[in-house]
């Protein structure tokens, strides 16, 4: 269980996730129940469901008197969602979980152990468990520090948390963008402060195989590397980052052994891509 007060005996600040969601009822029970059972005492949960016609509303409907807010009706997509969550929440630290992905157990703890000790951090994130379909671990992600000189990034948004303060310095997510929405929110939080990245693993990425069509790579990519190139004026970020000497070293001496290998190898904007292609 985790403790009702943090090691020097001060209050557990308020802490805020959000959920967006559409039509993944088969998965979404998973990701509530992991966001519940941190047991954290000061937690604002909210889900924002697209207006889903699976069996999302009744999974909902079981874990609502826990809920702090929830609704299913449209929205504008995935940025849209998430900002209208966090719209609604007063925590001092904020984050979000996508509707197939799932949080290690004390995760929220950790996180807000990791602020209390360095309270100047804006961000605080981690590693990443691969998960597939049926939730079986097919491997273990440890990437080096985000790092925009070399066009490394490594902010799994399903371990990332950030403080509101800063949030509301730079803004909300970019509602505009279609799949460089995390990497261009955690970009501007990083021009912002400091970002923590612990050596744990923090949450559970589920990847398994969707086809997607050429044109929406390309799209993708595109959109990665103009918003990359705005921030911070260069062009590192390409979208082909298994070609490159930097990233392919980094994988060697960080990635743990992986039953599909493949995986690993693959860039984060290609498991963003997958995401949203199956939530389309």
């Amino acid at each position: 269980m985790i403790p009702e007060t943090m090691p020097d005996g001060s209050e557990l600040p308020r802490l805020t996730i959000v959920t967006p969601s559409y039509n993944q009822g088969k998965f979404l029970e998973a990701t509530i129940r992991s966001v519940l059972l941190q047991g954290y005492p000061n937690l604002e949960y909210i889900i924002i469901d697209g207006g889903s016609t699976d069996c999302s509303i009744e999974v909902i409907k079981r874990y609502e008197k826990y809920l702090f807010y929830w609704h299913s009706k449209k929205d504008k997509g995935q940025a849209d969602a998430i900002n209208q969550g966090l719209n609604k929440g007063s925590g001092r630290i904020f984050g979000w979980i996508n509707s197939d992905d799932v949080y290690v157990k004390r995760t929220l703890y950790k996180i807000i152990k990791a602020f209390q000790a360095h309270p100047n951090c804006v961000v605080v994130h981690g590693n990443r468990i691969l998960i597939n379909e049926i939730g079986e671990v097919t491997g273990w992600v440890s990437l080096p520090s985000f790092d925009p000189e070399t066009g490394i990034y490594n902010v799994c948004s399903e371990t990332a948390f950030w403080q509101r303060s800063a949030m509301n310095e730079v803004g909300l997510l970019n509602a505009n963008l279609q799949f460089a929405i995390d990497l261009e929110f955690f970009s501007r939080l990083y021009k912002q402060g400091k970002f923590l990245k612990l050596d744990d693993y923090l949450g559970y990425f589920r990847c398994y195989s969707e086809s997607k069509s050429s044109t929406i790579a390309h799209i993708g990519r595109e959109e990665a590397v103009r918003e990359w190139k705005q921030l911070f004026g260069s062009e590192n970020r390409d979208g082909d980052l298994t070609q490159r000497k930097s990233f392919l070293q980094f994988l060697r001496l960080s990635a743990e052994l992986i039953k599909q290998p493949r995986l690993i190898g693959m860039p984060y904007l290609s498991y963003r891509l997958l995401q949203l292609n199956r939530n389309s």
